[in-house]
């Protein structure tokens, strides 16, 4: 149960509530964990499903990397082989990897940032 005397009560609970701080913690969260899925993706290897990339020299694996701020987050390749990869060439048909992997976790990832901010929330009204 939460008591709060007045608005002013709530007010003072939620300012000092660093929600930016809980969101960027929730996003960092997030993206190390669609990082590392992301990589065991490209871990397949050569000879085996065409559906991504075959884990050869491991570079590509290598290049994944995620950044994240308070908004937001992304994990991808600075790796053009990624590009060729994920959306095919004329010679090479397309092995997504990127968007499949982020596609199959992103529900997992949209409750698991909401319920940190929800946490957050509730313990501010504790």
């Amino acid at each position: 149960m939460i008591a709060l005397d007045g608005l002013r009560a709530l007010a003072d609970r939620l300012a000092r509530l660093d929600l930016p701080a809980v969101q960027h913690a929730a996003l960092e969260d997030a993206a190390e964990r669609l990082d590392a899925a992301v990589r065991q993706s490209l871990s397949n290897p050569p000879g085996g499903d065409h559906a991504t990339p075959w884990l050869r020299t491991g570079a590509l694996r290598a290049s994944i990397d995620h950044r994240t701020d308070a908004d937001s987050a992304v994990v991808g390749s600075d790796d053009p082989v990624a590009v060729d990869q994920e959306l095919g060439t004329m010679r090479v048909p397309p092995r997504p990897f990127l968007a499949t992997t982020a596609a199959t976790h992103a529900a997992e990832i949209a409750r698991s940032v909401g319920a940190a901010i929800a946490e957050a929330l509730n313990g501010a009204l504790r």
